[in-house]
């Protein structure tokens, strides 16, 4: 275990390395909190017109609107169907207005309908306010999902929960985030996020 600076500070993180290779990195994330519940009828509709959907697409009879950090806030914002993430075309400037109003720096969709069989859930992250319109891959919001997942029982709940998450499809650039939650009884102890990388891009500065 080393220490990193990362965009949450510097926090713990586990190197697995294979023949002198890193196969695998997870930073371990800072204790969750939950900061707000959006709940107010306009601003639940406001959100489903900055994503492009029915309002009853938001699953709020299981699962509430809520803003949670492990280190970074997130609006995390639960749907019915995959075919519901899918469809989402981003109105920023709405959810930028939310955003704001709730302290949150992006927000994350997620369904428990998923592509791949191996998934627990599908999600996409927006965070227009800070210049990112979907991101392909997020460790912060990812933390902060599998702590809310935990929380809410959306997932079977064991002294750690592994669940994989599936992001980046709606880019075409699959991701899987590997999440890991240790808890005892409804307390929260512990948020890992990790996974694998690979080389999509290089390039060269010239000056």
């Amino acid at each position: 275990r080393i220490h990193q600076q990362t965009g949450l500070g510097v926090l713990p993180v586990d190197l697995y390395v294979k023949n002198g290779e890193i196969q695998k990195v997870v930073m371990v994330q800072p204790k969750h909190t939950i900061l707000a519940r959006i709940e107010a009828e306009q601003d639940i509709l406001k959100l489903a017109t900055g994503l492009t959907i029915h309002a009853n697409q938001i699953l709020r009879d299981r699962f509430p609107v809520e803003v949670v950090s492990t280190g970074l806030p997130v609006m995390i914002i639960p749907l019915r169907s995959l075919t519901a993430v899918k469809e989402i075309q981003l109105k920023p400037l709405l959810i930028e207005e939310l955003c704001a109003k709730y302290g949150a720096h992006g927000a994350m969709v997620f369904s428990l309908m998923t592509v791949q069989p191996t998934s627990a859930v599908h999600t996409r992250m927006f965070a227009p306010s800070i210049g990112i319109a979907e991101d392909p891959a997020t460790g912060s919001a990812s933390g902060a999902l599998g702590a809310y997942l935990v929380r809410h029982r959306a997932v079977e709940v064991k002294p750690t929960t592994h669940i994989t998450s599936e992001q980046g499809y709606e880019l075409d650039r699959p991701s899987t985030i590997y999440i890991e939650v240790d808890s005892r009884g409804h307390e929260i102890t512990e948020v890992r996020v990790g996974g694998e990388t690979i080389i999509v891009l290089e390039g060269t500065l010239t000056f």
